[in-house]
């Protein structure tokens, strides 16, 4: 009869349904096998918990306004990706972007930043009061010079070339929408002086030889007009090639006279050769060749005579002329590099002015968390991969 009742017992515990046993749940047993792992909850729990708390509760909203620009001069177009890889391979450079880079290259730069800290306050805007004490500058964790200040400027203003489309995007980040796209105009308005101030030093780099030697044609020919004036004060003559023609005429018409005189004393000496105005015509002669040889002596003859005043002066003359045609060849190198100067001007172009955010594009909260879970399950997967190797290595 017991051996009936322990069958009859055993029987009864085996029908009792299995949902009446209490097991563990899959939750419980995950918060198990958690806590029984202290390098997981250091490693990847705590830091994600953490993250999962500061960008829930404390991360400060960020906003991003956005320009669009390009620098470029008249006739210039905007090159595409395979024509700026073929100017990059042909000549090592960017061609017509090489502009572009500079203005960028200067919205990114110290002088950028010390000038908008001047004009906008730029320390104040990030270091605003409602920034957390993570975003902020200046963070407990990094110095206050400027240096400091200039690499977290770097990571709040990008100024980027799409190589595709030619366009330049300039992305200013602050913790204020308005402060965003203050600094991105103020930022806009300096390039825009600045390809202003490289225009002004081309065109002076441009003009400047071409108005040194006008310069200098103009100095040549000032000094040529002194040398005359010092020549006619010397000589006493303003003109000695002008001079000379009454001087030229008087000897003409002398030797007309002389001519006249010798055909009278021919015709007297054959009709008439007792005549009494042979002498008289005699002497008539050789008064006109009296004056005729004085009067070419002071044409030609010694120094004092005109000759060498008028070589002195065609010298001068000669001077004056070449210097002339120095100074219209360099006025006009000069109007043509003037006028190329223009052509060459170039322009900064808004596509789209600074724009005024709506909604906050920073912080990426869910992104950082899960980059923080990863990388933390990641350093302790390999912390176990490491231990495993090392127990396999002791036990072989």
């Amino acid at each position: 009869m017991n051996a009936g009742m322990v069958k009859a017992n055993i029987a009864a515990r085996e029908a009792v349904p299995q949902r009446a046993i209490p097991q563990a749940s899959s939750v419980g047993k995950l918060i198990d096998w958690v806590c029984k792992r202290p390098g997981l909850n250091l490693l990847v729990v705590l830091p994600t918990f953490l993250a999962a708390i500061y960008y829930a509760f404390v991360a400060s909203p960020q906003y991003v306004s956005h320009a669009y620009f390009v620098v470029r001069g008249p006739g210039m177009q905007t090159p595409s990706m395979f024509g700026s890889l073929l100017q990059q391979m042909g000549s090592g450079g960017g061609g017509g972007n090489e502009d572009t880079y500079a203005v960028q290259t200067y919205m990114m730069s110290r002088d950028a930043a010390r000038k908008l800290i001047e004009t906008q306050n730029l320390r104040a805007v990030f270091d605003h009061s409602d920034a957390d004490f993570l975003a902020r500058f200046p963070v407990f964790y990094r110095g206050r010079t400027f240096e400091h200040f200039f690499k977290y400027y770097q990571g709040h203003v990008i100024a980027e070339l799409d190589t595709e489309t030619g366009i330049s995007n300039l992305a200013v980040r602050t913790f204020l929408a308005q402060d965003s796209q203050r600094i991105g105009r103020a930022l806009i308005d300096a390039g825009e002086r600045l390809v202003n101030e490289m225009n002004e030093r081309q065109r002076r780099n441009m003009i400047a030889s071409s108005q040194k030697e006008v310069t200098e044609a103009e100095d040549k020919i000032q000094h040529i007009e002194l040398a005359f004036a010092a020549y006619r004060n010397k000589e006493g003559l303003l003109d000695p090639l002008k001079q000379s023609v009454p001087m030229l005429q008087d000897i003409d018409q002398l030797k007309a006279m002389l001519l006249a005189a010798k055909l009278q004393i021919a015709q007297v000496t054959k009709t008439a050769p007792n005549s009494p105005l042979l002498p008289v015509y005699q002497h008539r002669v050789e008064a006109l060749e009296a004056e005729i040889a004085r009067a070419n002596k002071g044409i030609t003859g010694p120094d004092t005579s005109l000759v060498p005043k008028i070589t002195a002066y065609d010298e001068l003359m000669v001077q004056r002329e070449i210097a002339e045609r120095e100074l219209t060849a360099a006025t006009v190198s000069l109007q043509t590099a003037r006028a190329q100067a223009d052509r060459q001007q170039l322009y900064l172009d808004e596509i789209a002015k600074p724009d005024l955010p709506d909604y906050p594009e920073y912080p990426h909260s869910i992104a950082n968390i899960l980059i923080v879970f990863a990388t933390g399950l990641g350093v302790y997967a390999m912390g176990l991969l490491l231990i495993s190797g090392a127990r396999e290595h002791q036990i072989t």
